[in-house]
């Protein structure tokens, strides 16, 4: 009876690890798939640039976004945005799924200062908007139960994303875009936990305990993986939806020269910080708008600020945040984008 029990351990023990194989296996070519997709892009913008020394993308970037209503310019995005948003959303279906089932869940376990490393390490290489990582952020965080690096993982992603600071050191002077590096990096490792640690994460169970309770066969995982794809979907794609098409109405009811409208360079740089927070930006985007505002005479700070609070955060992942880990956050995570811009700003001129 007993070598019987031991033979079954044995075969349970090997297909589990046949299992964490798998996920994990998944789980990268569906990074890998993201990187190409993201890469190559990148790569274009990149030779475009060297090419013609600025980078010339026709939607988003002078006035109010095309499109005649606030509805027609979310869809807009929309299409712009789909095949990254797609590929966040199955990605943190993996994540959810993986991270309870196997040791991943070790990347979380080395105290705050080495899980924000490891969150901004993580999302760097994904090059998603806000919005696309936005997804992520919900999975890392209810399966680890900690704010910093789940916040850490999904700033990173556009703050730090090679790509666009390659990008802005091509186009922009050497101040602004290290002006960008700068308030990327102290967003990344030092802003998100500093959210984080205003509103504590809610802790009611270890990220192990979860790995113990929900490990199981070939059809448990299966079914755990269309659950959290099913689960993301219906609870994070509203959210994304509803902040995208009021962030819209938001940039439509701007005048074209509120910026300037500001006055002073002082205030125009903290009136152009706090917008950037709200704005819905493709990946890139951030850049021909900060160069148009340049052109028309707009301090250098504030076209600082606009480089890195734009693509940062938004109001799409503002609300997913809020759902998922507190309206105090969210608010927290918005002022501390706000202030880094704004100062950064400030202290460039």
């Amino acid at each position: 009876m007993a070598a019987t029990r031991q033979i079954d351990w044995n075969i349970q023990r090997s297909s589990w690890s046949v299992q964490n194989l798998f996920q994990l296996f998944v789980l990268a070519a569906l990074l890998l798939l993201l990187f190409n997709y993201k890469g190559t892009a990148g790569v274009k913008r990149i030779e475009q640039a060297r090419a013609t020394g600025g980078l010339h993308i026709s939607m988003f970037v002078t006035g109010a976004p095309p499109g005649d209503s606030a509805l027609e310019s979310g869809w807009q995005y929309l299409q712009i945005v789909w095949p990254a948003l797609v590929f966040g959303i199955l990605i943190s279906a993996a994540v959810r799924t993986s991270l309870s089932r196997t040791p991943l869940y070790k990347l979380f376990t080395h105290g705050r200062v080495k899980d924000q490393v490891t969150g901004a390490i993580a999302g760097a290489p994904l090059m998603l908007c806000s919005c696309c990582s936005a997804p992520i952020f919900s999975s890392v965080y209810e399966r680890t139960r900690k704010a910093g690096p789940a916040l850490s993982l999904t700033l990173a992603s556009p703050s730090l994303n090679p790509a666009a600071l390659t990008l802005s050191f091509l186009v922009f002077p050497l101040r602004i875009a290290s002006a960008r590096l700068a308030m990327a990096l102290i967003l990344v490792l030092a802003g998100s936990a500093l959210a984080s640690w205003v509103v504590p994460a809610r802790v009611s169970h270890t990220v192990k305990e979860d790995c113990v309770a929900e490990s199981g066969g070939w059809l448990d995982l299966l079914v755990d993986y269309c659950k959290s794809l099913l689960y993301v979907s219906v609870r994070v794609l509203p959210l994304l939806l509803l902040g995208i098409f009021a962030s819209m109405w938001i940039m439509r009811s701007l005048p074209s020269n509120f910026g300037a409208a500001s006055g002073a360079h002082a205030a125009m740089i903290v009136v152009i910080a706090f917008f950037a927070v709200l704005l819905t930006l493709p990946s890139f985007f951030e850049i021909p708008l900060a160069l148009s505002f340049l052109a028309a005479g707009g301090p250098a700070g504030a076209a600082a600020a606009l480089l890195f609070a734009g693509p940062a955060i938004n109001i799409p992942s503002l609300l997913v945040i809020g759902r998922f880990a507190g309206w105090k956050l969210a608010a927290s995570v918005a002022l501390v984008v706000w202030c880094i811009g704004a100062v950064g700003g400030l202290l460039l001129g």
